[in-house]
């Protein structure tokens, strides 16, 4: 009985494979510079984090950094790929903002990794998805100029 039992996730697995597809790629822009002070800048990123529900995790001006996790993102913002005969069972999104002073005005660099959990039986697997620059988009446009 077990044996049949794995001969059959083996042959079910290869379907799978058959059936699912890769992540596309994506041409992203995520930085941008402001003729505005760090201040500013830095509360109108912390303002985008707080009015989209996205929790942020670390965070530290005097660094410039702040890092914050979502445990969903739709389709619009990344690409997955097609995951074929498996079931979709969980996403996560990571954030990685800095803030950099340096210069004469502040830049903002973006950094956001896309996460697909997936099942099918027992058998599980993650799949990295392709941002396609939406949510670096928003969060630079949401820096008013």
């Amino acid at each position: 009985m077990k044996l049949a039992k794995r001969i059959a996730i083996l042959a079910a697995a290869s379907a799978l494979a058959s059936c699912a597809t890769a992540p596309a790629n994506y041409s992203v822009n995520n930085s941008r510079s402001y003729d505005k002070g760090y201040d500013q800048v830095w509360e109108d990123l912390v303002s985008f984090f707080a009015s989209n529900n996205i929790p942020i995790k670390n965070i530290a001006k005097d660094s410039g950094v702040i890092y914050a996790e979502s445990t969903r993102f739709d389709d619009s913002y990344a690409d997955c790929g097609k995951p074929g005969l498996m079931a979709v069972v969980g996403r996560k999104a990571n954030f990685n903002v800095f803030v950099n002073r340096s210069g004469s005005t502040p830049a903002v660099s973006v950094n956001t990794e896309f996460t697909e959990f997936r099942r099918f039986d027992t058998a599980q697997t993650t799949v990295q998805c392709n941002s396609k620059g939406i949510i670096e988009a928003r969060l630079l446009d949401s820096v008013k100029q």
